[in-house]
């Protein structure tokens, strides 16, 4: 893994990507960021494996930038063939690293390791473990030892980590922590000068709808926040398995004709011109990507101070709530409608702690 790559034959690194689904969650986010960036087309030959035949949403954006994408239905009997024909490849020494996300994938290529000496399996954990399912939770737990590396993508990630381990539970042979990043050339946003605060200011969120994300909270802070401004605009934008409460969360607070719900969408940036406070109201998080992005945008985080999180000074920009207060959450926000000058000033910090 020391070896100094360079785009000449054999000395192209050659990694499989392995992940669960591939829509619109951080893992899934951070794969598209880096296989697009140039220096890392250059030096790797990427091909992608998803262990999914519907939750596909960004492979038109990656396939340009990879050799080859595999999706596999695996729940139908048909892919106990194709894992075969996977492990074969790996057995022949075609990839130098198989790259793993999440619990799923990390199951799976365990039983390739066992083929496969030479070749170097790296695992990225981006969830605080002690929030997973039990099953993910003890499956993972006796995997993590088999891996060559564990990338964790928080302090907060690796420290949970630390906390569980126990004999070969949790076993790491070797362990790293690399920050979440996003590209701050492509998530800008130039207009916010022009933007009127007491009018125009949009509360907003771009994620993958899973359970921890806590969208039923995140309707009841609009719920308060329309109480004392109706003029505030709100979007959320994505989908996922909390979709259906999530409509009827809006339902219930008679918010269905305030919430914009436009699904999920490739263009996140042209999403995040539209926000001025990005709302988050997880119970737990690694390092959301979506958060750095829209910061990056100029957007004035209001979040939830959970996981990575947690180290993130943003210094004094937008505002982290231990406790879930709705009434007080709404109050911080609104404010901003009556503070142009806090705003704006905000909205510039916001981009330069993510760029720093």
């Amino acid at each position: 893994m020391e070896k100094n790559y360079t785009r000449s034959g054999d000395e192209v690194l050659k990694v499989a990507h392995i992940i669960r689904v591939f829509s619109y969650g951080g893992a899934e986010v951070l794969l598209r960021e880096f296989f697009a960036q140039p220096e890392f087309k250059e030096n790797v030959t990427s091909d992608l494996f998803v262990l999914d035949h519907k939750k596909l949403g960004l492979k038109d954006e990656v396939t340009p930038n990879i050799r080859k994408f595999y999706n596999y239905k695996i729940t139908h009997y048909a892919f106990l063939f194709q894992y075969i024909k996977f492990l074969r490849d790996l057995a022949k020494g075609k990839y130098d690293v198989v790259h793993i996300h999440l619990p799923a994938a990390g199951w799976l290529a365990i039983v390739a390791k066992l083929f496969c000496g030479k070749t170097q399996f790296i695992y990225s954990e981006h969830n605080l473990v002690n929030f997973y399912k039990k099953f993910n939770y003890y499956l993972s737990g006796w995997t993590y030892g088999f891996f060559d590396c564990v990338i964790y993508v928080s302090e907060e990630v690796g420290e949970v980590i630390r906390k569980v381990q126990k004999g070969w539970f949790f076993k790491t042979k070797k362990a790293v922590t690399i920050l979440n990043g996003i590209d701050t050339n492509k998530f800008l946003s130039t207009h916010r000068s022009e933007v009127n605060p007491s009018l125009e200011l949009t509360v907003g969120l771009v994620a993958r709808f899973r359970p921890q994300k806590r969208v039923d909270r995140w309707v009841e802070v609009a719920a308060e926040i329309h109480k004392k401004n109706p003029g505030i605009k709100f979007i959320m934008v994505g989908d996922g398995p909390s979709d259906e409460l999530l409509r009827q969360k809006i339902a219930e607070y008679n918010l269905v004709d305030t919430i914009k719900l436009p699904g999920k969408l490739n263009d996140t940036l042209a999403v995040y011109k539209q926000i001025d406070i990005f709302l988050l109201t997880s119970d737990f998080e690694g390092l959301p990507l979506a958060l750095l992005e829209a910061m990056s945008c100029g957007c004035i985080p209001v979040v939830s101070n959970v996981g990575g999180i947690k180290q993130l000074d943003f210094g004094g920009v937008g505002y982290k709530f231990d406790g879930f207060n709705p009434e007080e959450i709404a109050d911080k926000i609104v404010a901003y409608t009556t503070q142009p000058t806090t705003y704006f000033q905000q909205t510039e910090d916001a981009r330069a702690f993510v760029i720093k």
